[in-house]
């Protein structure tokens, strides 16, 4: 979850978000990130934090490692599992956006319908939309963290949850570069709909932002 202890969004990140709306960004293996109105979409801030080189683009190596340290945040017991229990604290506390029936305002997500960037989100038609983090993420998968079990045992393991990342990285990565930039995702069901002009941030003398369209 976002917080101000968090990774630094890219300087520049362009603020796009209209006045009044928060953001919400699920990253692909379902962690919540959440910014305030008029701030950059938090993609910019998953992003920086799972490139842990800082060379501007994300490996697959960097973003399987990325996913297994959220799922070491869920592991409550460090038992290498997702048990029933922990998914549900996921789904309750750590991103009720997981929810198909969580609220939003009505007509929301229509802008969005027809707009989906460069293809990875075309799987929404299997569901007739984007549901649950579908509608705040690249991929339409409404619970990402149930999604990595591969067996349909109910628990999650470690190595099913990094070889659901591996996989969900390679359905990205459509150009088969082996490495993204993060104008190379697509943007999501909610930054389409919110988006307005975007505004490049510049700081001012006493810390202060003005921007600049």
């Amino acid at each position: 979850m976002l917080s101000a202890a968090g990774p630094k969004v890219p300087a520049g990140a362009p603020i796009c978000a209209r006045p009044g709306t928060k953001p919400i960004f699920v990253s692909p293996m379902g962690e919540p990130f959440r910014t305030e109105p008029g701030q950059s979409y938090p993609s910019a801030a998953w992003f920086a934090g799972a490139d842990k080189n800082k060379d501007g683009m994300l490996t697959r190596d960097e973003f399987v490692a990325d996913a297994l340290r959220f799922f070491d945040t869920l592991d409550t017991n460090k038992d290498g599992r997702l048990t029933p229990d922990e998914v549900g604290r996921y789904e309750a506390v750590i991103a009720p956006e997981t929810s198909i029936y969580s609220a939003r305002p009505d007509g929301f997500f229509e802008r969005s319908r027809g707009e989906q960037d460069r293809g990875a989100m075309a799987d929404s038609r299997d569901y007739g939309g984007p549901m649950g983090a579908g509608r705040y993420a690249w991929l339409n998968v409404p619970e990402p963290v149930a999604a990595a079990d591969q067996d349909v045992d109910r628990v999650v393991t470690r190595d099913e949850f990094a070889t659901s990342a591996a996989g969900i990285f390679e359905r990205l990565d459509v150009q088969n570069h082996g490495a993204m930039r993060l104008s190379d995702f697509p943007r999501t069901p909610q930054q389409i709909a919110i988006e307005g002009p975007c505004r490049t941030p510049k700081k001012r003398k006493g810390g202060d932002q003005e921007w600049f369209g």
